[in-house]
């Protein structure tokens, strides 16, 4: 048993070292590289929009996990910030093409996050959050409201206001935005958890991803129903992990949220200036860029970001890496056209993921591929959980947002032009 582990170790260290970091792109390993088509993206967008509409229940619960193997036990766990992470993937699908189906399991999804666990804090009569209890998640631990899913909550009601404008008051979405105010420190970063049993405000545990998501429901907050605090809170937030933390290519929020403000009218720039988040978001890209497979024993793995073939990772990075180039701009025409390239080779990678018939169809699986060797892995890695549906999802919308459009247009402008103004 022991050989076999160290000849694996071997064989992964050896791939991963003639594999990753190559200025060469995935295309150019591929035999078959091709650009998606605008078909094939809006094809798969529509699979997996429908995959999570089918999942919902009348209740607005989505059916967590799906494809179990029949070697794990099954055991019954909900995780609400994943629940309204699918809020906003479908949002997003909504808002790109209305359809009375998706509607109504969105109504049904924000009705289950607020009859559930929207409430407000003991004496705090003032402030909302989105409760972790153990008649939802399953799970024993006393009640508590995590930072990130008050903060995922709150984008995905606030989201929400565009498909059924008032759905959730404007008192409430607020509340919810003084409670992250409420949980944030002098120097920018936040308490994780508030466990009431356990005296309140509680960062024992630190998350990658819950200040980040915290930002960017205070910035979409602002948008909605404007104040300086909520601006103000989240720039903070932002210089905070840009300023403190290790470099990280995990936390698409970040970038996400660091595109919403450079967007922010009059964002206060003196607490963390423009050129500090280019400088950081070019970082970040070129770390992911030197990620992606690029060879592998089996082409299932090509344009993936995790040699071990996990599907959410390369979307949560195409997430990233979409914001990311609405910060570049034209400043860095190399590597935004290196993102580009990226982005494409990745959206690849999920198109061959996807489940595209059958009682999954539109499903994503936990990974693709065979190299990967422990048992216990692979018999997972075919389970549907609703955040790789919901991550891949809101990858695809935005890449036919800012690659497939974008190119569309200008290559009908070359037609135009070509055409009524020949050279």
């Amino acid at each position: 048993m022991k050989f076999k582990k160290l000849v694996f170790s071997i064989s992964m260290a050896c791939w991963i070292f003639i594999g990753c970091g190559c200025p060469m792109r995935a295309s150019q390993a591929m035999e078959t590289a091709w650009d998606p088509s605008a078909r094939q993206i809006s094809d798969s967008i529509r699979l997996s929009t429908k995959y999570l509409v089918r999942t919902c229940n009348p209740n607005g619960q989505f059916k967590y996990i799906a494809n179990k193997s029949s070697m794990r036990q099954a055991r019954p766990h909900y995780n609400i910030l994943r629940h309204a992470g699918a809020i906003y993937a479908l949002v997003q699908s909504y808002y790109r093409q209305p359809d009375d189906e998706v509607r109504t399991a969105l109504i049904a999804a924000s009705q289950f996050l607020k009859s559930r666990c929207m409430k407000p804090l003991p004496d705090r009569k003032d402030l909302l959050g989105i409760w972790t209890l153990q008649r939802v998640s399953h799970v024993t631990q006393p009640p508590q409201i995590k930072l990130g899913g008050t903060g995922l909550g709150l984008v995905a009601l606030v989201s929400m206001e565009k498909v059924v404008p008032g759905s959730t008051s404007t008192s409430d979405l607020r509340k919810l935005g003084r409670f992250l105010l409420f949980m944030q420190k002098n120097d920018g970063s936040f308490y994780s958890k508030f466990i009431p049993s356990r005296g309140g405000k509680n960062d024992r545990w630190m998350s990658l991803y819950y200040s980040s998501e915290a930002a960017l429901g205070l910035l979409m907050l602002n948008e909605m129903s404007p104040s300086r605090q909520w601006v103000l809170a989240a720039t903070k937030a932002i210089a905070y992990l840009i300023n403190h933390r290790a470099m990280t290519t995990s936390d698409q929020w970040l970038l996400i949220a660091s595109a919403k403000l450079m967007t922010t009218k009059s964002y206060p720039s003196e607490i963390l200036s423009r050129e500090s988040i280019i400088r950081y978001v070019s970082r970040a890209c070129e770390n992911m860029l030197q990620e992606q497979v690029l060879y592998s024993p089996t082409n299932e793995l090509i344009g993936g970001y995790r040699i071990d073939g996990r599907t959410t990772p390369t979307a949560t990075r195409i997430e990233g890496l979409l914001a990311a180039l609405q910060i570049i701009g034209l400043k860095d025409p190399g590597l935004r056209n290196t993102v580009k390239s990226s982005a494409r080779d990745a959206m690849l990678f999920l198109l061959r993921a996807q489940i595209t018939q059958g009682t999954y169809c539109g499903g994503i699986p936990r990974a693709v591929g065979k190299f990967y060797q422990n048992k216990k892995y692979k018999r997972r890695s075919r389970e549907i959980r609703i955040d790789y549906v919901q991550h891949a999802l809101s990858a695809m919308i935005q890449y036919e947002k800012y690659i497939i459009l974008p190119a569309n247009k200008k290559s009908m402008k070359s037609i135009f032009e070509t055409r009524f103004f020949p050279p």
